[in-house]
């Protein structure tokens, strides 16, 4: 009796095993698990492109193109500018390959200027810096290809407090990936603003009074940000957005 109750609670177990593999592989793999139960963030990427493919055209915007970072910020209150739109395309989550897929999108609207930052996630799931470069790499060249007539500004990608909340990834990959980002940036002659340097607290981390999560910034860490693009870009900032 004993033996046949152990053996249908070892079947029970490897059922229970099978079929949170299974989930997890649906959910794409342990580490994007982690990342949908921790962030809850499952299909946001699929509205928001269909949202923005809904959107009349705004020829000559200036779009803020990335991920979270980009996506939480007010930019065209932030900026307030007279003449022209802002289109905030940032999606929480995305990656390289998600902006290279939405390029299309962003391309139609023919933008006077476009401010990119992207890749934080990317080495949260534990992406190499070269193979993120190499996607970077293929956006900016679709750009430049397709719309030669957007100027192009490639940004930092943003540092991280692990001291505060494990984020997945070191202020010493981004740093990595940054530095690639940089010579792209020289390679394309177009012009790269570092945030990164401006947000450090004197360990090396995102300064606590920038961010509540160790990755996502307040108020005060994207009027840091806001000041760096004026500081790094003041012709173009100062004459188009009136500052």
């Amino acid at each position: 009796m004993r033996k046949s109750i152990l053996v249908i609670s070892l079947l029970l177990n490897l059922l229970l095993a099978a079929g949170l593999l299974l989930v997890v592989d649906r959910l794409g793999g342990w580490t994007y698990a982690m990342f949908r139960l921790q962030h809850d963030e499952a299909g946001l990427y699929h509205h928001r492109t269909q949202l923005f493919e809904m959107m009349q055209p705004s020829p000559g915007a200036v779009i803020f193109l990335g991920d979270s970072h980009t996506e939480q910020c007010e930019w065209q209150e932030l900026l307030r500018p007279d003449s022209f739109s802002i289109l905030n395309r940032g999606i929480v989550g995305d990656h390289v390959q998600g902006v290279l897929d939405r390029l299309e999108e962003v391309l139609r609207h023919k933008p006077r200027r476009i401010y990119l930052m992207i890749g934080i996630n990317d080495l949260i799931f534990q992406k190499k810096p070269e193979a993120i470069l190499s996607v970077y790499r293929e956006i900016v060249a679709q750009i430049r290809s397709k719309s030669p007539n957007s100027e192009l500004f490639l940004q930092s990608v943003l540092p991280v407090n692990n001291q505060i909340k494990k984020i997945g990834t070191t202020n010493d990959n981004i740093r990595a990936l940054n530095a690639g980002i940089a010579t792209l940036a020289r390679d394309y002659a177009l012009p790269y603003i570092d945030i990164f340097s401006s947000l450090l607290d004197a360990n090396g981390n995102l300064d606590p009074r920038f961010t509540e999560d160790g990755i996502h910034l307040n108020g005060v860490g994207y009027s840091v940000w806001k000041m760096e693009m004026i500081h790094h870009s003041s012709f173009i900032i100062h004459h188009s957005l009136g500052f």
